[in-house]
Parts: structure tokens; C-alpha cells; sequence
């Protein structure tokens, strides 16, 4: 797929994603982000999910799609940029970046995050125009650029524009509210 909007409003979107995280991370106490069975959208049926839980599954988006923009970069198709098409294997995903974080400190987790989310935001930072409308030296079945396939990770329905946060929390303060 090619990307739908230009690398400058991608950044915009992403900035207003880790903004709103950040807030929230600000905002609740260590108590309230590790408290079991908090976020009640966008999950799996089964998941009794905190809101650390949700930052790792936050995480592991953000770690796939910079490790696919490495590897794009160096004439390589990342796993995530076909495994995220797949109902199954986007499942092991969910469950696989939460579970991979099960264990982290709650200060260990918000460190990743800082320093994910910096780290994406200063890689799209970085590119050129040309680089984001750069077509893959490897093959796909469809016609991708770096920005689709950044969009393809980052952004899978039902998420807005590298909004994922609001598809699990779509409303802050009543979240917040919800805690207290």
C-alpha cells in the first residue's frame, strides 16, 4: 500500500499519540496503571488488561514498525509487514508484546516507551519526502512505499491515523474518572 498522508502529517498524528500517552502517564499513579481488568476497549474478551499492559502492547507496534524501517533501509521485508494482514498471527502480536513486558517494572516500561516513541518519531523525523515515498527493493504483492508500509503497522483498522491509543482509551478523562 502506499501511504495515504505525507511523512509531516504522519509526525503531527504520531506527536498528538505520545502526547496523549504522556499525559495520561502523568496524570495516574503507579497504583492506577498497574491495576488488573482497566481497559475495556479494544482488546481480546479474555484480556483482564492494565494500563501498563497497554503501554507494552503500544510498545510492541512502535518497536516492529522501527525495526521494519531499519530493515527497510537495509533491502530487508521486517516479519511484522505481512504477519500484521494475518488475523492470526496480528493476535500473537496483541498477546505477544504484552507478554513480553508481563514481567518489566513499571519504571522499566515507561523508559521503553519514552525511548521508543522518541526513537520513531526522530526516524520519520529524519526521512526525506523521497525517502517515505521510497518503494521497497524487495517484492510485495501490492505497491508499497516506506510510508505504507509504516502504515500497515501503525495503522491497522480500526485505528485513526497513528492513533492507536484512543481505539483503548477513546476517552481520557473518563477514564481517569473511572479509576477514582
Amino acid at each position: 500500500m502506499r501511504a495515504t498522508v505525507d511523512r509531516g502529517e504522519a509526525l503531527r498524528l504520531l506527536r498528538i499519540e505520545h502526547q496523549a500517552v504522556a499525559a495520561l502517564i502523568d496524570e495516574l499513579s503507579d497504583e492506577e496503571m498497574t491495576r488488573r481488568n482497566t481497559i475495556e476497549h479494544g482488546m481480546y474478551y479474555d484480556q483482564e488488561c492494565s494500563f501498563k499492559d497497554l503501554l507494552a502492547h503500544l510498545i510492541c507496534y512502535e518497536v516492529y514498525t522501527l525495526e521494519a524501517i531499519g530493515e527497510w533501509g537495509a533491502g530487508q521485508m521486517h516479519w511484522a509487514i505481512e504477519a500484521v494482514k494475518d488475523p492470526r498471527r496480528g493476535r500473537e502480536i496483541h498477546y505477544g508484546g504484552i507478554a513480553e513486558r508481563a514481567d518489566s517494572s513499571l519504571a522499566a516500561q515507561l523508559d521503553e516507551y519514552r525511548r521508543i516513541s522518541a526513537g520513531l518519531e526522530g526516524a520519520i523525523a529524519d526521512m526525506t519526502d523521497e525517502d517515505w515515498g521510497r518503494a521497497p527493493s524487495f517484492a510485495l504483492a501490492e505497491a508499497t512505499d516506506l510510508g505504507g508500509m509504516i502504515e500497515g503497522i501503525m495503522v491497522l483498522p480500526p485505528r485513526p491515523m497513528y492513533r492507536h491509543l484512543p481505539v483503548h482509551i477513546p476517552d481520557a478523562g473518563q477514564y481517569i474518572r473511572s479509576l477514582r
